[in-house]
């Protein structure tokens, strides 16, 4: 959108290290004179739990400092309802999601498309259920952080025929190239459809499990292929998240990722936030030491029936 993004225009990201630290050393300088905030996604985004994490994480600070009250914050997003999540929810997601917000005196505009921004100023169109203009807002701000539509990278969208029109790769339910037989694709490149339509445009966001089981289904089939065998590894697609916020976090299972679904539950609790902390140093030392899926994780989340390959 016009007057948006870490390059030259007035929003921040958080979608790569690089936006994550200008974004921090943004909100440092928003800490020396504070006013409004938004937080949210633009139209065609994919990924919305950073958005709901870093409204929190935020609400959890400025409380810490003692000057929430010196912050309105808005949450703006191409969510048709608030804990859409671009997955079309998952449990309860909507009702605890919109708790949290009333509770934390988080206003938000959903259906909302982002027109453009302006210094201190985000040009907000409102739609209803059936996609008409309900009402074109004016928001100040003085921080802002908004989630992108991401595209696809252009020298591999050149390729005629391996892309949908946004540069995400076609491929079948075995992570192949509809058109290619040698190329295969996983994570956030591939191109996934929206789970239902929305006023907005959204997307469906490639979770961290839900990549790895894609990967794990190329892999086999890849050393099928070579071995001159049927390639019908196909990835469960499995969602598991702990999302933090703040002093408490919330968690949820989708088996699989996009609905209709096998197991369906979101719970909230101070436990996810420290399973996050402990998460995510785990994660990083499993990654560093080459090992994506040490034994005793397989047989854990097979024991609670999570497994990566259908």
């Amino acid at each position: 959108m016009p007057g948006s993004g870490p390059n030259g225009g007035h929003t921040h990201s958080i979608c790569s290290v690089d936006h994550a630290e200008k974004t921090w050393d943004a909100y440092q300088e928003f800490l020396k004179d504070p006013g409004p905030v938004i937080i949210g996604a633009m139209p065609g985004a994919s990924c919305f739990g950073p958005a709901y994490e870093f409204t929190f994480i935020m609400n959890t600070d400025l409380r810490k400092k003692k000057i929430r009250n010196k912050v309105p914050i808005t949450y703006i997003t191409s969510e048709p309802y608030i804990g859409h999540l671009g997955l079309g929810g998952v449990g309860d997601s909507k009702g605890m999601l919109e708790s949290e917000y009333r509770n934390n005196d988080v206003k938000w505009i959903t259906n909302a498309k982002v027109t453009k921004v302006e210094t201190g100023k985000m040009f907000v169109a409102e739609h209803d259920k059936s996609g008409n203009l309900v009402k074109e807002h004016e928001l100040p701000f003085k921080f802002s952080m908004m989630l992108p539509a991401f595209k696809g990278v252009e020298p591999v969208a050149a390729v005629e025929g391996l892309c949908n029109p946004r540069g995400f790769v076609l491929i079948d339910e075995h992570q192949r190239s509809k058109k290619y037989k040698n190329i295969f694709a996983a994570g956030v490149c591939v191109a996934i459809p929206p789970v239902e339509v929305t006023p907005v445009p959204t997307g469906a966001p490639k979770t961290g499990y839900m990549i790895e089981s894609m990967v794990t289904a190329l892999v086999h089939n890849i050393a099928a292929d070579l071995e001159g065998q049927t390639a019908d590894a196909k990835g469960t697609w499995n969602a598991i998240c702990l999302a933090d916020m703040g002093s408490t976090g919330a968690a949820f299972v989708a088996l699989p990722q996009i609905p209709p679904r096998n197991v369906n539950w979101i719970k909230k609790g101070k436990w996810v936030h420290l399973a996050k902390i402990a998460f995510e140093k785990y994660f990083i030392y499993k990654m560093k030491k080459g090992s994506t899926e040490p034994i005793y994780e397989k047989y854990v989340l097979k024991a609670m029936g999570i497994e990566k390959l259908d």
